[in-house]
């Protein structure tokens, strides 16, 4: 069992009337998926929101609407294992893949071009006491256009949450670290200007997971390879998440002059959870170049197929299920789960995975 902010979780209680629209929903999928059939639901200007989302690199928006240093791991992976005594063991990996940058705006981003991990960034760091701290953080791609480093903001949040980890005199939650971090960032005032979603997971010695989630990066917890817990994403619409941002007053009264203003939102405005582990199971911290591209139902069939690797080598293990999400997002053929969510949206049949930066931290619990 786990919570999110006031939110209680009750297991699924199908009824009868649930159970008959469970099935006419799976027949659906199943026609959909292998008849090429479709029932349109509702019209937007879906040509406009394909071109806007595919043909424009998937870089996420930061308008709500009308209203120097890398913390990179080490040649795309690493692993670390952390032990406490008696208590629960956590062995870490990391893998990660960044998009193709062949696009014109990156290429006078000299700094967002050497950023290992793109504009997605992470961290691991274990404590005094052996528990752990991991995070993953997206930097919203969409101020690339207007000639700013979208890896920025990401990287120092990770540098950040990182030292701050490092030096703790008493534990703090995910939410408390990622507060200081956050206000570290502007105080240091290194980004310029950003937005980022984060995702901060704390994995103590006793087993409890504590996770805060901002925006639609990623937690989840696998346990004989079925899902047993996650975070949910935070959005305000298709594309456009919750976001930590760091934003001149000059840039945002321009903005206000056309009507607009930017997403800023704060550390408490994040989700929180927890959820107690057991010895044996897998978590994994991800950005949304995993979520957008495979779905759960997969994710969890790759770790039923690779459960004796996962005891043996969980660092080949992460570095093989990247390579399988990079070759799925290149895929223009591939149901990805973004390409379903753009044909829910216009009623029209799309395919293809979402090229994007992806990262991802996992963790088995020993």
């Amino acid at each position: 069992m786990y919570s999110a902010g006031v939110r209680v979780v009750n297991p699924w209680v199908l009824t009868k009337s649930m159970l008959i629209i469970s099935l006419i929903m799976l027949i659906a999928g199943f026609l959909l998926t292998y008849t090429g059939l479709y029932c349109p639901s509702y019209q937007i200007e879906s040509g406009t929101l394909y071109n806007r989302v595919f043909g424009n690199c998937s870089r996420r928006l930061f308008f709500s609407g009308g209203k120097s240093w890398y913390w990179n791991g080490n040649n795309g992976s690493a692993t670390t294992d952390h032990t406490g005594g008696n208590s629960f063991v956590y062995k870490t990996a990391v893998a990660y893949q960044p998009k193709d940058r062949e696009d014109v705006i990156y290429q006078k981003l000299k700094e967002s071009l050497q950023s290992l991990t793109g504009e997605d960034n992470y961290f691991i760091q274990a404590n005094a006491a052996n528990d752990v701290y991991a995070g993953v953080a997206d930097g919203v791609g969409g101020w690339a256009e207007h000639g700013y480093d979208s890896s920025a903001i990401s990287r120092e949040l990770c540098k950040a949450l990182k030292e701050m980890a490092a030096t703790l005199h008493k534990p703090l939650t995910p939410k408390q670290l990622l507060d200081n971090a956050y206000a570290k960032i502007k105080i240091d005032k290194i980004v310029k200007v950003g937005g980022t979603t984060a995702n901060v997971a704390h994995l103590s010695s006793d087993g409890r997971l504590d996770v805060t989630n901002l925006g639609d990066s990623w937690c989840a917890v696998f346990r004989d390879s079925k899902l047993v817990f996650q975070t949910e994403p935070q959005t305000l619409g298709f594309n456009t998440p919750y976001q930590l941002a760091i934003i001149p007053d000059e840039i945002q009264q321009a903005a206000a002059k056309n009507g607009n203003r930017y997403i800023q939102n704060q550390p408490s405005d994040a989700d929180e959870y927890n959820f107690q582990l057991s010895k044996g199971d897998i978590v994994i911290l991800a950005t949304d170049g995993v979520t957008d591209n495979i779905a759960i139902e997969d994710l969890e069939l790759f770790l039923r197929d690779n459960n004796d690797q996962l005891n043996e080598n969980l660092q080949k293990t992460a570095d093989e299920l990247v390579k399988k999400v990079v070759k799925i997002s290149k895929d223009p053929e591939f149901p990805s789960v973004f390409a379903q969510e753009i044909s829910r949206l216009t009623g029209k049949l799309y395919k293809g995975g979402k090229e994007d930066d992806i990262t991802m931290v996992v963790v088995k619990v020993e």
